[in-house]
């Protein structure tokens, strides 16, 4: 009697922007019936999918929809706040696996929470309040001084963030982030922090049984004053970090899953480690959106991507996976900024795909589209990703890479 071939399966990526393109690619590598979600046809991952559904992916009732349509046996999302909730909330409705709880997710989606339940535990964390005006603000301000962070109690990709430094950046500050903490709340409240000096670090990590592997610590090259702040430029391993520093990031860190209570699950924290020590700017209950899951992967040879779709697949070799190839003594993800305007032209991805240790070059724009400016983390352009046996020489390949990339651009309306 002949064999029957096993159906293949079939798992719903909530998001088709760059956040999700190295998931995307990792599903497609290993044989999986890929259906995308996201409300935009024209998204960069959009082509690499079997099947696509035209859906916000914050709409959990739409996801639900689309995994009962196309028979999905699995569903996972990956890089991007707005999208963890409501896909956790899917797989509960559908009954489908998912690493983590929707309310957990929340707690360290919600900035005002996630702090809460920091000062509760005693984690490090910045001193802060939760504001509903400038009048509070000023209060808090008049105590702790400046320089501040304002940020939305609700919100995600650096909408509304700014360092405060100056007297007068106060209240234009508060009105963006109440105007960005509106999109997400009835009655929105802004969150100030004090602003802690130093570098800024990313800590990716695997929790299972409650058990965290940290699998690698990166340093974050980001924007700052008077630029939108904290906007992605570059994730760079190894961090250089004396042991002792490194020790208290990782430890800084841990503190915070412990904090909101972290049993399973992938996690992204951004530590700031100065003078004063290392202080918690926030935990993500995901995988990181600045390329962070693919510096890990070349850093520790361990694939994030296979550890959460095991889940969503119920494969527990793929959760338990150790490393799988070989692991790099220098790494950097560097993210492209295009010049604002309409694209003419995208010129040079072939030869810088082609110099020796690029592993990945890619522009999210086409001819016709629109690099905007860098207001938030989605207004990046594109992307290098390379590999040496040093930090310099990684360093070195990706800026060799992002020199031969060309996005001619015109004045747009």
């Amino acid at each position: 009697m002949p064999m029957i071939a096993p159906a293949q399966p079939r798992i719903l990526i909530v998001g088709c922007g760059f956040p999700q393109l190295g998931l995307l690619r990792f599903c497609r590598a290993e044989g999986l019936f890929v259906i995308g979600l996201d409300a935009n046809p024209r998204a960069v991952g959009a082509s690499l999918c079997d099947a696509f559904v035209e859906a916000s992916t914050t709409d959990d009732t739409a996801i639900a929809r689309a995994v009962r349509d196309h028979g999905a046996t699995g569903l996972t999302t990956g890089g991007s706040d707005h999208a963890v909730i409501p896909t956790a909330r899917a797989a509960e409705m559908v009954e489908l696996p998912f690493y983590t709880a929707s309310h957990r997710v929340a707690a360290a989606v919600h900035k005002d929470d996630m702090r809460a339940l920091f000062a509760q535990a005693g984690a490090p964390s910045p001193a802060h309040r939760i504001v509903a005006n400038e009048a509070e603000a000023a209060a808090f301000v008049a105590e702790h001084g400046l320089p501040a962070v304002v940020k939305p109690a609700r919100g995600w990709g650096q909408r509304g963030v700014r360092v405060v430094v100056q007297a007068d950046e106060l209240q234009p500050a508060i009105a963006d982030a109440l105007e960005a903490a509106g999109r997400s709340m009835a009655a929105p409240r802004v969150v100030l922090e004090q602003f802690i000096e130093g570098r800024e670090f990313s800590v990716d990590a695997y929790t299972r049984k409650s058990v965290t592997e940290v699998l690698a610590v990166t340093e974050r090259i980001i924007t700052h004053y008077p630029d939108p702040p904290g906007i992605t430029f570059a994730e760079v391993h190894p961090p250089e970090l004396p042991d002792r520093e490194r020790a208290a990031v990782e430890a800084a860190a841990m503190a915070g899953l412990d904090a909101i209570g972290y049993p399973r699950g992938p996690s992204y924290t951004q530590i700031r480690s100065g003078p004063r020590g290392a202080f918690i700017v926030e935990t993500a209950l995901r995988l990181g959106g600045g390329l962070d899951p693919d510096v890990t992967f070349l850093a520790s040879g361990v694939s994030l991507y296979r550890r959460i779709v095991g889940v969503a697949l119920g494969r527990a070799d793929w959760e338990g996976a150790g490393p799988e190839a070989p692991a790099h003594g220098g790494a950097t993800g560097r993210f492209i900024v295009g010049r604002p305007g309409r694209v003419r032209a995208v010129r040079g991805l072939d030869t810088a795909r082609s110099l020796p240790g690029v592993v990945d070059a890619q522009v999210y724009v086409e001819p016709g589209g629109i690099v905007h400016p860098l207001t938030d983390g989605a207004k990046r352009a594109g992307h290098v990703l390379a590999f040496g046996t040093t930090r310099e020489e990684a360093e070195a390949r990706a800026a060799a890479a992002m020199a031969r990339i060309e996005i001619d651009t015109e004045p747009a309306p």
